[in-house]
């Protein structure tokens, strides 16, 4: 598998359980999954030409609100792992869509739908 023509997810965790499902995922629908801790920087991100990156928890999204907000700048999507309950605040919290608990396929595959759609003017 030629990684270059596959195009890149980026999962912020510390999560080896979750890796491995969104790694499954990723292989699943057509993508490379790459996996990163919340330290990253905007320009390691870059590197990678993500198509999408995701939160693995809101705690994570939190946390790393300057990135979040960099991220939106250059019009990176931002899922978050998330519970309903969750998701107006995930929202507020710069996060683009959320994956609510229990992630399945059919929702990540949901998810990656929505970040590829036209934005409405």
């Amino acid at each position: 598998m030629n990684s270059k023509t596959f195009p890149v997810i980026v999962l912020v965790d510390h999560d080896k359980t979750l890796r491995y499902l969104f790694g499954r995922f990723a292989e699943r629908s057509g993508f490379q999954l790459s996996v990163v801790s919340e330290d990253i920087s905007l320009k390691e991100i870059q590197s990678f030409d993500p198509v999408v990156v995701i939160f693995s928890s809101q705690e994570l999204l939190e946390k790393a609100q300057p990135l979040v907000l960099e991220l939106t700048r250059i019009e990176i999507p931002i899922l978050v792992c998330s519970s309903v309950t969750e998701e107006a605040r995930a929202r507020e919290l710069g996060a683009d869509y959320c994956l609510l608990h229990p992630i399945t396929f059919e929702g990540f595959q949901g998810a990656l739908t929505l970040v590829h759609a036209p934005k409405r003017a």
